[in-house]
């Protein structure tokens, strides 16, 4: 009797630690590193909030983790939401507000967070209830990279449009994903010149014609284009527009 005591208070001990890192991310005494390194460790419980420290600085941000659509382990940097009324939208100068629910990053807060989590691609993903889907992901190349350094502030040289992302054919039903060549100020480039709202004022747009954009007034979302003009656009309980990176 003593001897399979022994034994089971022995595999207990192997059992509990490995039960505990099993919930990696769930809590913020065991934080991750990345929503990506809870997906690959098998730690995923699915979309939704996870702890993350990317610093490894012992103070953890409670964030939001895309682990289902395509290969998941996103982490969503920007979220406007459009509503009745709509949730007041935060201008973050630092990444650690990812923690907010709906925010916006600026370039600073963009290159501050790459700086700790190396991140490789960006997605984007904006719907519109009587509008259109867009949604793509800068694609695993030079020119995907390229992007990812304009919008985290390491150049100022707005890259190319053209073989630099992947149309997410499930749902995007964008005009803009399908003309790329008439993307940007000068034609066939992402951006709009601006400098640390570039994330979310024209980072894709075809001029007087399709944009993508977000208008805040103060911390109050004035208007919110996804795949539509700056003329008179209609918003409707749902409609959102958000930023992912990976």
């Amino acid at each position: 009797v003593l001897f399979l005591s022994l034994i089971l208070s022995s595999f207990q001990m192997i059992l509990l630690p490995i039960s505990y890192a099993d919930n990696r991310g769930w809590d913020s005494a065991l934080p991750a590193f990345s929503c990506k390194e809870i997906l690959d460790s098998g730690h995923s419980k699915g979309d939704g909030e996870y702890w993350i420290d990317p610093e490894k600085s012992g103070n953890p941000l409670k964030v939001y983790c895309d682990m289902s659509r395509y290969s998941g382990g996103w982490l969503l940097v920007s979220n406007v939401e459009f509503g009745s009324p709509s949730p007041k939208v935060s201008v973050e100068t630092s990444y650690r507000g990812i923690g907010k629910s709906h925010m916006v990053l600026q370039k600073s807060a963009m290159k501050e967070l790459r700086r700790h989590l190396s991140f490789t691609q960006l997605r984007f993903h904006c719907h519109k209830k009587q509008g259109r889907t867009f949604h793509v992901v800068t694609a695993s190349n030079s020119s995907g990279e390229a992007v990812v350094r304009y919008f985290s502030g390491q150049t100022d040289e707005e890259p190319d449009a053209c073989g630099s992302f992947v149309r997410l054919t499930l749902d995007d039903n964008s005009e803009l994903a399908g003309i790329c060549k008439d993307w940007g100020q000068v034609s066939g480039k992402w951006g709009h010149g601006e400098d640390q709202n570039r994330l979310y004022w024209y980072p894709v747009f075809k001029k007087k014609k399709y944009h993508l954009r977000v208008q805040l007034d103060v911390d109050d979302l004035k208007k919110m284009e996804c795949d539509d003009s700056s003329g008179p656009n209609v918003d409707t309980n749902g409609d959102f527009w958000r930023v992912f990176v990976r």
